[in-house]
Formats: structure tokens, sequence, C-alpha cells
């Protein structure tokens, strides 16, 4: 996790679950300077590792012995931005066959959807003592308006719905995807669920 606000550094949070023996490894290779997760943090989408550049010896050693230490023959990395600037990766690794990577690959990105932005309201409450949720003030409107939004519903239909124009329905969503630094309507939608700010869809 990084840039969390009012933490002063560039790297306030780190953990994982690979053990002491790749920790070590690690900060003796420096591996930390060409960690190829740096590369999916402007992303939008996840990021299977495969796409990511080995064009350097170092970073051809970090992938090689990634896979030695027997910590995942495929990994997916994930970015979530928080309301305050506030961003986090989530990397997800498995060990699956590479015939049966395809069809993992999409559960990890829906798993990856649903718990990153959990986590990341975890890290930041129970590691910073800070609660994202009063960062982000909607409207009723916004917040009705990203309710039917997340129920799958088009502009003319919330507007129908509302008493509202196409126009003033989008005025709400793109203030909502502001507000929540997303990057569309489903995106605004499902960080409003998980940050508690509207019901989930039934």
């Amino acid at each position: 996790m990084r840039h969390v606000p009012g933490v002063v550094g560039d790297d306030p949070f780190y953990v994982d679950t690979f053990g002491d023996n790749w920790r070590s490894h690690f900060l003796e290779q420096k591996f930390e300077a060409i960690d190829p997760i740096q590369f999916c943090e402007n992303g939008i989408l996840p990021v299977d590792w495969v796409d990511l550049p080995r064009n350097r010896t170092r970073t051809k050693r970090f992938f090689r012995d990634f896979t030695d230490f027997q910590l995942g023959r495929h990994a997916l990395t994930a970015t979530f931005r928080g309301p305050s600037g506030d961003r986090s990766l989530l990397t997800l690794t498995s060990d699956v066959s590479e015939k049966r990577w395809p069809s993992a690959k999409q559960e990890f990105v829906a798993a990856i959807g649903v718990i990153h932005p959990f986590l990341h309201r975890a890290v930041l409450k129970l590691r910073f003592q800070i609660d994202d949720v009063i960062l982000i003030r909607l409207t009723p409107r916004e917040k009705e308006c990203l309710v039917w939004a997340a129920h799958g519903h088009t502009s003319k239909k919330i507007g129908e719905n509302l008493g509202l124009t196409p126009a003033t329905v989008n005025f709400f969503i793109d203030a909502a995807v502001n507000k929540l630094s997303a990057t569309n309507r489903a995106h605004a939608a499902a960080k409003a669920v998980a940050l508690g700010l509207i019901a989930p869809p039934r």
C-alpha cells in the first residue's frame, strides 16, 4: 500500500505470505529495484505476470527465482485506488497447469474484484486507524443513481425511475465516479458497495 494520507514514505505497508526465505532472498538480491509488481500500479485492470516485461537479466532472474521458490507458476496483480490517493496492489498466485490457468485467471479476476476493496479498507483501518468511508461523501442523489447503476440500468431507465433526465443522471454518476476515484460507473458502484456506501444489488 502506498500514498496513505498522513503517512510519510513511499512504501508504508507491505505484507506477503511467501515466507522468510523468499523475503530474505528478495532483499539480498535487491529485487525491490526491479520488482515487476511496480509495472501494475498505474493499470486499471488486473495484470497477468506473463504480460510483464522480462527484457532485463535481473528481471528474468526474479521470475525464475520466484518459480524456483515454488511461490507459483502464475500470478495476477490488481491495483485499488482509495478515496484520498491511497493505492494498494494485491497479487494472487497459483500453481495450476498452463491448460487450467486461463479459467483459473477468470476466477482470480472475480475474486480480486470482491476481496481487494475489503482488504484495502481493513489495512487502512487496522494499520493506520483511517476510516476511508468518512473520506467519501456521496449525496443522496448520487447514491440513488449508483444503486440503480449497480443493478445494470441505463441512464435513461434510471432517469425514468427517479424522475430525472438522462443527462442529470449522468451528472450524478460522474460525480460519484470522481469521488470514488473509479474508472467507470460499474467500478464506482462496486467500490460504493465495498465501502458500505450503498447496499449490494439483490
